[in-house]
């Protein structure tokens, strides 16, 4: 497995919009082609919005991105670890950390601090990972969990 940049491999933007709009559909309502138009945006090698992919071979398996902001009810904080996302059968076997400890990298190596995060679940994988709770609310009518690194 190794991790690129989604700007060498745009091919892969159907397959992202398509996982992501299962995934996250019914907290941002976004259609595909959104979802494809954001991900247009995000062809960048080294400034915001970034997405990266993780590949074994010419398969893509999971994806993450920095972005400028990802959570409505707090446009005030930026960046953004977003979209993180592996394929099922490909989860536990260290590939979502890999990701998000190369999107941590990457922004350290920019002088980009802090990072924040929601998600609707677990916040255990990102803790391991070292990142913090700031706050719980509500998104979409469901509780969340914000989260800052370092």
């Amino acid at each position: 497995m190794e991790i690129r940049l989604l700007a060498d491999r745009p091919d892969a933007i159907p397959t992202l919009a398509e996982w992501f709009h299962a995934e996250w559909h019914s907290y941002d309502g976004r259609s595909r082609p959104e979802i494809e138009h954001q991900l247009r945006d995000s062809l960048n090698h080294d400034s915001l919005p970034i997405t990266f992919i993780a590949v074994s071979g010419a398969e893509v398996i999971g994806t993450v991105s920095l972005d400028k902001s990802d959570l409505p009810l707090y446009e005030h904080l930026s960046p953004w670890l977003a979209s993180l996302f592996v394929v099922p059968v490909h989860r536990r076997a260290g590939i979502g950390r890999a990701l998000v400890r190369h999107l941590d990298a990457f922004a350290l190596d920019r002088g980009i601090s802090p990072i924040y995060l929601w998600t609707p679940g677990s916040t255990r994988f990102y803790a391991e990972c070292g990142w913090k709770t700031l706050c719980s609310d509500v998104y979409s009518e469901r509780s969340i969990t914000v989260m800052r690194w370092p």
